[in-house]
């Protein structure tokens, strides 16, 4: 009876393991991602945050010579050399960001400036949960020849689970005026250790217009598992410009990505799986000591 035990047990170990379920789902509900416990340092911007207002907007896209500018600590960037990306907020009386939806946590985001023009060598189709999808891989190009991108590497191999909440706020630039909204725009978004190839996908940025199903702002949620749990993950985020989708039936200016309040939190091992795990290893230490 103990040896079925010690066989279920590891081969209960071996299906659950990360590796072998190596996924990054959207949830349809939100995640129970929290600031407690956050793997993501500086998620939401506020160490070494501008005070709110226009007037003092640091410019965060390495390559831009605006000033002032400084890179969000614990965040790596970069852009074109025309990039205008923006850290801070509007007001100190509305905490928006270039016209955004109010910011969730804290007074300061990532406005992800880069001109009007991209363009995407695929027709695309704007999902209801807000994934962007393309009938095949998609040639993104940027108006100023690069894009603005932002990454953290996030150590998930030192905080061991099962399986990891990721949570991020979006809004897109002019979504929360009145009359508010412009097309919804498109981002990117690859996180690194969790699908095989590491794929690039595609979100909404939300419009807020009565087109856009996902209204003024949105907050993405996906459970991961990463492929490898001994690696971490890093989290991309990528901003093309605002599109031109003309050719394909669309507007010919969209919005850009505001971003803030990103979360990765551990979501540990039922601890019944844990302790029987513990018990079946030590058992086959035993047999193979006697042995």
């Amino acid at each position: 009876m103990r040896l079925s035990t010690s066989i279920a047990c590891s081969a209960l170990l071996i299906l659950l393991s990360p590796s072998t379920r190596a996924s990054m789902t959207l949830l349809s509900t939100p995640s129970p991602a929290t600031h407690v416990g956050n793997l993501v340092i500086n998620g939401s911007f506020e160490t070494g945050a501008p005070a709110p207002g226009p007037a003092n907007y640091i410019y965060w896209a390495t390559g831009t010579s605006s000033m002032p500018y400084a890179v969000p600590a614990g965040w790596s960037a970069s852009g074109s050399a025309n990039n205008y990306a923006k850290w801070g907020s509007d007001s100190g009386s509305l905490l928006q960001l270039l016209g955004s939806d109010v910011l969730p946590d804290g007074q300061a985001g990532l406005y992800f400036g880069n001109y009007a023009g991209a363009l995407t060598s695929l027709p695309p189709t704007f999902q209801p949960n807000g994934t962007v999808t393309f009938p095949g891989a998609p040639t993104m190009t940027s108006p100023k020849g690069n894009p603005v991108n932002l990454w953290q590497t996030v150590p998930t191999h030192l905080t061991p689970a099962a399986s990891y909440v990721f949570s991020f706020w979006v809004s897109g630039e002019w979504s929360g005026q009145t009359p508010g909204g412009i097309p919804d725009g498109i981002f990117g978004l690859r996180v690194i250790n969790v699908l095989p190839g590491d794929p690039m996908q595609y979100f909404a940025v939300p419009g807020g217009t009565v087109l856009s199903t996902l209204g003024i702002s949105h907050r993405f949620d996906f459970s991961l598992v990463p492929l490898n749990p001994l690696s971490p993950i890093t989290v991309e985020f990528v901003n093309w410009g605002h599109f031109d989708l003309s050719l394909w039936g669309g507007s010919p200016f969209t919005t850009e990505l505001v971003l803030d309040d990103v979360i990765v939190n551990a979501v540990p091992e039922p601890m019944s799986l844990s302790l029987l795990c513990l018990a079946g290893s030590a058992f086959l230490r035993k047999r193979a000591a006697i042995a």
